[in-house]
């Protein structure tokens, strides 16, 4: 039987590009931020799936990630502690029969927008990707499975406040809306259990 995934995005947009791929029962818009996602979260902890997965955009740190690159989490770091992600090895072999470039790897969650040195010393840590949001909104599935899907954005190469940035938005949004057919074909092999469990 196929997993009953919950599909997190934080933003309208990225809410948007995924409901036209799954639907609009599929897929929650829960607030930019971790303020809005920790509200969200616990709203959510009480919803049927198996497993819950935070999909949107976000921003590149590792030093061969690309901005349009997709980064698959195999752990969600953030200010509580962090979180194993479950069927990564699938999920990741999912998107790379797309044809999607795709790194798997830590996603660490942050209080404010990372810029500059702080871009640099997250790298450091061997994070791939860096976002508001998925560690807090993790703490939703309890027991049940995580997994966290970033389209890169920025880059310490491409900020976001550059003229490029509204192009690569919009190549990054037709990423996502992609990302939800695979969501959905890896749903039939995801595991409902986070394994392994809880670290800190």
């Amino acid at each position: 039987m196929p997993a009953r995934l919950l599909i997190c995005a934080p933003l309208g947009l990225e809410a948007q590009a995924l409901r036209a791929a799954l639907g609009h029962k599929s897929v929650h818009r829960t607030g930019f931020g971790p303020r809005r996602s920790a509200r969200s979260a616990a709203e959510l902890t009480t919803a049927d799936f198996d497993v819950l997965v935070v999909a949107g955009l976000g921003g590149g740190i590792g030093e061969d990630v690309r901005s349009g690159d997709v980064v698959v989490a195999d752990e969600v770091r953030g200010p509580d502690g962090s979180a194993r992600c479950s069927s990564t090895a699938s999920l990741v072999a999912e998107l790379r029969r797309a044809g999607f470039p795709v790194h798997c790897g830590p996603i660490v969650t942050t209080r404010h927008v990372v810029r500059g040195a702080q871009r640099a010393d997250l790298a450091r840590t061997g994070a791939l990707a860096v976002d508001m949001e998925s560690a807090v909104l993790a703490r939703a599935a309890g027991a049940r499975g995580i997994a966290a899907v970033r389209v890169v954005l920025d880059t310490a190469a491409q900020p976001l406040l550059r003229p490029g940035t509204p192009r690569r938005t919009l190549a990054a949004l037709a990423r996502l809306h992609a990302i939800g057919s695979c969501l959905s074909r890896w749903s039939r092999t995801a595991t409902p259990e986070n394994a392994p469990e809880e670290v800190s």
